[in-house]
């Protein structure tokens, strides 16, 4: 006598197929829902910057000299509008390693001593960059992409990174125990986020998404504790500093590369500050003083002056494309970078 029946469906592969496609459609219209409820929302999709994405550019960095790098920190991030300087530079593999937050003096260092690399490099630098303090601020990147990073790794995030950007519901600040977590101190759903970063590591801003008042009033004063916090090493002890720009540009230079130093504008409220701690006279024109050293300032540029910045340090992504056309049409006619193959 039998002592238990079974289901004479369990193992049946066809329901099983029907359980499982009830399922993923389950599943996939609660997703479609999710991501139509951010579009609505006004969100758009953002990648999450990681060690493995920036090693993927940085091992793009091969050895000719029609490679354009970007190096620097949040400025050189929000301000070149990376999809127009590849259409303005097609002969060009432009490449974007900065890095937010962080003074580029350890890549800088790091592309002088790596033999393979002959092409332009881009540093986006302040007088405040040249502190000691500062040096290291890019070698948890760089120290990655030489011991740890691997090609699988590497493309692994470049992949993903590719569908993070398609897909609203993947933005790194939107995981369901953040959203749980702002809506039990603010009952209510999150803001739309008004900067997006992008896989070619570049970041675009739209300004009218945020209070401006607030993130301006912000930028100042956190400048200003930071500059009261760390002070500027005097003219004459910061003047020993350029030595090492010299002596990196020089290294890339002898492979027959080319180093391109610029500062970055920062406006009203900012460059005050910059001004009171760092005067340009004092410490910017030494750097531009130097007969080996290639150089921009921003206040040199004409063009610059029509801009304006909501937070005092970057620009609004409806102005970051003139923007670059007047730069890097500056940087050509100044003879610091050839297009003449273009």
């Amino acid at each position: 006598m039998h002592l238990s029946t079974s289901n004479s469906n369990s193992n049946d592969p066809k329901g099983w197929a029907i359980t499982w496609l009830v399922v993923i459609i389950l599943c996939g219209g609660l997703l479609g829902g999710y991501e139509w409820f951010l579009k609505d929302k006004g969100f758009v999709a953002s990648i999450e910057s990681n060690d493995d994405l920036w090693s993927w550019h940085r091992n793009n960095v091969n050895g000719h000299h029609q490679n354009l790098v970007i190096i620097g920190a949040s400025r050189s991030q929000l301000d070149i509008n990376m999809p127009y300087l590849k259409k303005k530079l097609p002969n060009y593999d432009v490449t974007q390693l900065s890095v937010n937050g962080h003074y580029p003096m350890a890549t800088f260092a790091a592309l002088a001593k790596d033999e393979d690399f002959k092409g332009n490099l881009l540093v986006s630098l302040s007088a405040q960059a040249l502190e000691p303090i500062y040096y290291d601020m890019q070698l948890k990147q760089n120290d990655y992409y030489a011991n740890k990073s691997g090609l699988y790794k590497s493309f692994d995030a470049y992949i993903s990174a590719h569908v993070d950007s398609y897909l609203r519901l993947m933005h790194p600040l939107l995981s369901l125990q953040q959203i749980v977590e702002y809506y039990d101190k603010n009952k209510d759903f999150k803001p739309v986020f008004y900067t997006t970063a992008h896989v070619d590591q570049s970041v675009t801003a739209d300004y009218s998404l945020t209070d401006t008042k607030v993130l301006y009033n912000h930028f100042v004063s956190e400048k200003k504790k930071n500059y009261q916090d760390v002070k500027p090493s005097s003219p004459q002890e910061w003047q020993q500093n350029i030595d090492l720009l010299v002596e990196y540009s020089q290294a890339i230079e002898n492979r027959g590369g080319n180093v391109i130093l610029i500062r970055f504008p920062t406006f009203k409220g900012h460059w005050q500050l910059d001004e009171e701690y760092y005067p340009r006279g004092k410490y910017w024109d030494k750097i531009a003083a130097n007969p080996i050293l290639k150089t921009v300032h921003f206040n040199d540029v004409n063009g610059f002056e029509l801009f304006e910045s909501p937070d005092s340090s970057h620009l609004d992504q409806k102005d970051s494309e003139k923007f670059t056309q007047i730069l890097f049409d500056y940087l050509i006619t100044k003879n610091y970078l050839d297009n003449s193959n273009n």
